[in-house]
């Protein structure tokens, strides 16, 4: 017969309201959203991914990133969030690093340039937190060794590498 022993704290941090542990599970992060819709701050743009699916299994989700104003960007994490100002959009987004490992960079939609650049900074999963005042937030790795990063954003754009977009309604633009 097994016998378990478990503390009456443990048991009732187990005990919570709705049943649920006090620790919240990873699962829990927008990163593994299934679809998300968030329209800008002003009302003028809005960006939707539904339905995103998980790049392998438990693993995060990754879908195409629809924007109202005509852009489809492909393998984005629907954690995405716009700026307080309405102009940018910041999305993880997937790319093959030596053709074999999955990896992210952030990308930050410019609705107004109607262009797309994407971090330096490479990690295996992006979280934007908060996009106030030209400066970004984003949590680099959000369940392993979670580490805050901050861009002032255009300030940094010099930094950050142009990826060709089809913007519909926008000829002349890079494919």
């Amino acid at each position: 017969m097994l016998s378990v022993s478990v503390s009456s704290d443990r048991l009732a941090s187990l005990a919570q309201p709705g049943g649920r542990m006090t620790n919240p599970s990873p699962y829990d992060l927008p990163i593994f959203r299934r679809a998300h819709t968030a329209t800008a701050p002003d009302g003028s743009d809005v960006a939707t991914i539904d339905p995103a699916y998980e790049v392998s299994m438990s693993n995060p989700t990754m879908g195409t990133l629809r924007l109202s104003s005509g852009l489809d960007l492909e393998g984005c994490n629907p954690s995405f969030i716009w700026s307080d100002d309405s102009r940018y959009l910041a999305v993880p987004i997937y790319f093959r690093r030596f053709g074999l490992f999955r990896r992210q960079r952030l990308a930050i939609v410019d609705t107004v340039e109607q262009r797309v650049v994407a971090s330096p900074e490479t990690a295996c999963y992006f979280q934007p937190e908060s996009f106030t005042e030209g400066i970004l937030v984003v949590v680099k790795e959000p369940f392993g060794s979670a580490k805050r990063v901050r861009w002032s954003i255009p300030g940094q754009f010099q930094r950050f590498k142009e990826v060709a977009v089809n913007w519909a309604g926008t000829p002349g633009r890079p494919t």
